[in-house]
């Protein structure tokens, strides 16, 4: 006869700790010292233990899932980085032991988190893409489901994020440029809706102006996060009566419609026009990998992710309304991409790819 598998509480008293303690060292919870998680997942592994998750549900009063929501259209990009999103989104519900629940909508999204909330399937949500004014935020809220956006908005309400660091990024991408002399600048800017967009113009304008400069009316274009609008917008601008010296992109994607434009009108990319962007990271094309190499912030999106679903957990398991916030450092990388300005002189013949961590120095 096959020996029945353990229960939680006869793989405690073989330990000789409580069931919460084993129960948490399972779910890789914080507070318990690494040295007991080990102990314990050894043991469970040879024991042959495995949870009894409804049985769990009931008693502790919670699923122990979560809930991502999202436009199904990101699934439907052929130039995105969600994939790094859930990517570490997954790793760290599989640390937790977790499950993950993907909700695509297509144009309610409002009546989406009212079923989630109401059919008690997930102990909180993710949710992605904050407006500057996000009605999600209240709405939730008033549900009391607990949430944490990817990203930031201008609403007064509470709430916990994660967030890249946009308000410092592209100030220091704009001040880069004017350092080597460039003045004609346009911005190639996400949707001016997001949050992160607009907070990425003010940037781009705070820049300019602390140094008493004034950037050209329409240099900032808000447009997609792709390759094409890359490609039009450069093209456009370069087609034009005063053509731009240096571009920044908003993603490697625009980057790299940027590259190509600046090609095809005969000019090269950190000699004729410069150009600068925020990397998140995406596999198979980082700024490194451009050429010439492209200068960019750098941070990583997938550890977004990760970030995410980590604080919406220890917000679940806290039971706590305190909003959690974090705000992702970058890296400053300086490439082959920038070059000084009104000459045909970059920096080809730099040897090394220097990391810049504070102020910038010409003579670098």
């Amino acid at each position: 006869m096959q020996k029945a598998a353990p229960d939680l509480k006869t793989l405690a008293i073989e330990l000789g700790l409580s069931q919460s303690t084993v129960s948490r060292a399972l779910r890789a919870h914080p507070g318990i010292p690494e040295t007991t998680r080990h102990r314990v997942t050894a043991a469970a592994e040879a024991m042959g233990y495995r949870p009894n998750a409804r049985a769990r549900s009931l008693a502790i009063g919670r699923t122990e899932a979560i809930g991502l929501v999202f436009p199904i259209e990101r699934l439907q990009l052929p130039e995105t980085n969600f994939v790094e999103v859930l990517a570490g989104i997954s790793t760290a519900v599989t640390r937790r032991n977790y499950s993950l629940l993907l909700t695509p909508f297509e144009d309610d999204e409002a009546a989406v988190l009212r079923r989630l909330a109401a059919s008690k399937t997930v102990d909180g949500v993710i949710i992605t893409r904050p407006l500057v004014d996000d009605a999600r935020i209240a709405l939730l809220n008033r549900l009391g489901l607990p949430f944490v956006v990817h990203g930031r908005s201008e609403v007064s309400e509470p709430y916990s994020f994660v967030d890249t660091d946009n308000d410092t990024a592209f100030e220091r991408l704009t001040n880069l440029l004017i350092d080597y002399g460039h003045r004609n600048i346009v911005f190639v800017n996400g949707l001016e809706r997001f949050r992160y967009a607009t907070a990425r113009a003010k940037s781009f304008l705070r820049a300019f102006a602390a140094r008493a400069l004034t950037p050209r009316p329409d240099a900032i274009e808000f447009v997609s996060m792709t390759e094409v609008t890359g490609y039009e917008t450069a093209t456009r601008r370069l087609d034009g009566s005063e053509p731009p010296t240096a571009f920044i992109c908003g993603s490697v994607f625009q980057a790299r419609g940027v590259y190509r434009s600046i090609a095809e009108h005969g000019l090269r990319v950190g000699l004729d026009v410069s150009v600068v962007c925020h990397d998140d990271g995406v596999r198979g094309i980082g700024a490194n990998q451009f050429v010439p190499p492209l200068t960019a912030t750098e941070t990583s999106i997938r550890q977004a992710g990760e970030d995410l679903a980590m604080m919406l957990i220890d917000l679940i398991e806290a039971k706590t309304q305190t909003a959690a916030r974090k705000i992702l450092p970058f890296e400053l990388v300086l490439r082959d991409s920038v070059g000084l300005a009104g000459t045909a002189r970059g920096l080809s013949n730099r040897s090394t790819t220097a990391v810049v961590a504070g102020v910038f120095d010409t003579d670098g």
